[in-house]
């Protein structure tokens, strides 16, 4: 009998979701929905690996789910499993899958977080994907309406990917997410557009079966190069992007991650110059008194996140921490930025929420003067710094500030679904701005808004609409400001 449940409440969540399937070797960042469901079992222990680094390999995420009895887990947890079970079963099961996606809103989305509903005004999309056992596409196409970079055609999201051995070796403009924040994340986000990148990403995060390692417990690990092909102060310049993660055991997951800035334009970019900047090595041939300085612009750190049950209610505990520079070693990194977070989860009836809070601080001073900022994203040669197209690869609040943020994140039956964000955020605290032109010019503000988003099926396809109010306080005067979006989804 309760087989017969169980297996009755995975085909009425399948039907219920069957406009919302994704075909793709991982799962990607569009949707907080189902990273909120992933949260949620890999807090309870049943799924093992990290989930914390995006784009998230399915290969793993699968192998733990085929050991569940769904049986065994609460109410709450069979409907999460349900969910991303039939996800999973739709990505490996398909062989294709098309989309055309419409979005229209008053004013373009000034803040990204994870799964943002829009970017532009405007904006159609279409595309098509492929998932073989050992070749994967994507081909995509947006066409934007006044765009925020003037960038009105993408080709966003397009991929081809195939599989080595446990590895996925993947070319394209994918979106990558490091890091546990649900708003927000230091390194990289979606803040920005995905750049043109080749990476290398371990397909299956099981653990090592070699005593000597097993400790670790299940790993990931993701390489590889971008382009920054953006109107910047040096063009062309590349980014190296190096992420591995650890689950040692289930309620704890570390994350180490790291970029630089290399070549481009005017730059040195032989073999061993890119060696240097690669492997953090140091420059000293300058006789200027000032010392050494690094080879390229980089940025570093690690990010935590600890799960348990305290009294019986779900409680998770984050922190994020990148560094812009160090004082030698590698390890001894300096000008550091900081993410915390707190989160938990609670149902009523048949709906399951996930509510969080996260403190965001991008003030940082890398000089020897605490109160000169202007730093974090920034580098003296690379004037566009740690940006493309102006919008930085992590902090969608960029430098120089502080945010606070309280979200939550409800599903309903039927793939019904609602999420909010109330902010409060002082942006660019010092209210000043490196003065070369490359980075972003905002003016000194309080910030306070409310956003909000709701979801729901309509005639086989996905509609979502929301809005935002808020109001800010500057220098010389105040404002209120209010937006409304909508946008709609069919796949076939």
């Amino acid at each position: 009998m309760r087989s017969f449940l169980y297996k009755s409440l995975v085909l009425g969540v399948g039907l219920g979701m069957s406009t919302m399937g994704q075909a793709a070797p991982w799962v990607d960042s569009s949707d907080i929905y189902l990273r909120a469901d992933i949260q949620a079992l890999a807090d309870a222990g049943v799924i093992t690996v990290p989930v914390n680094t995006y784009p998230l390999m399915w290969a793993g995420i699968g192998a733990d789910l085929a050991k569940v009895e769904p049986a065994t887990l609460t109410p709450a947890l069979t409907d999460a499993f349900s969910r991303v079970n039939f996800y999973y079963r739709q990505a490996i099961d398909s062989r294709g899958n098309a989309a055309i996606k419409a979005t229209a809103a008053t004013d373009a989305a000034r803040f990204q977080h994870f799964g943002s509903d829009y970017r532009e005004k405007g904006q159609l999309s279409a595309s098509y994907e492929y998932v073989g056992e050992r070749f994967a596409f994507k081909v995509a196409g947006t066409g934007a309406y006044d765009a925020q970079d003037d960038e009105n055609a993408r080709l966003d999201d397009s991929y081809m990917a195939v599989v080595l051995g446990n590895w996925i070796v993947t070319a394209g403009a994918v979106q990558q997410w490091w890091g546990p924040g649900f708003d927000s994340a230091l390194h990289k986000s979606n803040n920005a557009r995905p750049m043109p990148s080749v990476m290398l990403s371990r397909n299956n995060a099981a653990g090592f079966e070699t005593p000597w390692l097993s400790w670790i417990g299940p790993w990931t690990l993701t390489a590889g190069i971008s382009w920054m092909n953006d109107d910047r102060a040096i063009e062309d310049t590349l980014l190296w992007n190096l992420r591995g993660s650890v689950r040692p055991f289930k309620q704890l997951e570390i994350g180490l991650s790291w970029t630089t800035q290399f070549c481009g334009e005017g730059q040195e970019c032989d073999f061993s110059t890119a060696i240097k900047s690669i492997t953090g090595q140091r420059d000293c041939r300058n006789d200027t008194g000032e010392g050494c300085s690094n080879y390229g612009n980089q940025l570093a750190g690690w990010d935590i996140r600890y799960s348990d049950l305290w009294f019986d209610v779900p409680v998770g505990l984050y922190m994020e921490r990148k560094c812009e520079d160090s004082k030698g070693d590698p390890w001894q990194i300096v000008d550091c930025a900081v993410l915390v977070g707190a989160d938990t989860r609670f149902n009523l009836a048949q709906q399951q929420y996930k509510l969080f809070f996260e403190y965001t601080d991008t003030m940082v001073a890398c000089g020897s003067d605490p109160n000169v900022f202007n730093c974090f994203y920034e580098h003296s040669t690379y004037l566009s710094g740690s940006r493309y197209y102006k919008r930085s690869l992590g902090s969608t609040y960029d430098s120089d500030a502080k945010v606070y943020v309280l979200g939550l994140v409800g599903q309903f039956a039927d793939s019904h679904g609602i999420n909010a964000y109330l902010r409060y955020a002082q942006l660019n605290k010092d209210g000043k701005s490196p003065s070369h032109g490359w980075a972003p010019q905002p003016a000194k503000e309080d910030l306070l808004m409310l956003e909000l988003s709701y979801r729901m099926p309509l005639l086989k396809g996905m509609m979502t609409f929301g809005g935002t109010a808020s109001r800010s306080e500057f220098d010389t005067d105040n404002d209120t400001d209010a937006s409304l979006f909508g946008s709609y989804e069919y796949r076939f």
